[in-house]
């Protein structure tokens, strides 16, 4: 399942990127994340507790960033397990300024699901994704702007 999309975010970009490598700022970005400790160098474990039709569960995972380009970008990829099933995803994360102020986030990536939750359909997954990134994002402008 392909997701892409974007989030503009009242603050400069610079504010952005520093957020987007802090660990408790990336704790935002997904919704339901109860723990998220740095094991090596851009590489996360953590586990998170997610609610929604057919993929409700605990998972643990790993999340590791890469060909980090400050401020601009960096590939993103991830993968957790839990009682509903398995999820494995690669994404990239691109920032560009529109103005002094004002800071729009590209996302896109390409996410697997197996197990139980594979069953409940592409439909309802792709949603309940969108939902779930749409959440994160929201999430990190509003710390971020609040910090501004």
């Amino acid at each position: 399942m392909k997701l892409s999309g974007t989030q503009t975010i009242n603050a400069p970009r610079e504010r952005v990127w520093t957020a987007l490598n802090d660990i408790e700022a990336l704790k935002t970005l997904i919704p339901g994340i109860e723990s998220l400790d740095e094991v090596a160098p851009n590489t996360y474990k953590g586990v998170a507790k997610i609610g929604g039709a057919g993929v409700k569960g605990e998972y643990t995972g790993t999340l590791t960033l890469s060909d980090i380009q400050p401020p601009e970008s960096y590939r993103i990829a991830g993968e957790g397990k839990g009682k509903p099933g398995h999820v494995k995803g690669t994404g990239t994360i691109r920032l560009a300024e529109n103005g002094p102020r004002t800071t729009t986030l590209f996302y896109e990536g390409d996410v697997q699901v197996g197990g139980m939750i594979a069953a409940v359909g592409p439909r309802l997954i792709e949603g309940g994704a969108k939902l779930l990134v749409g959440q994160g994002l929201k999430a990190l402008a509003q710390r971020v702007e609040q910090q501004a």
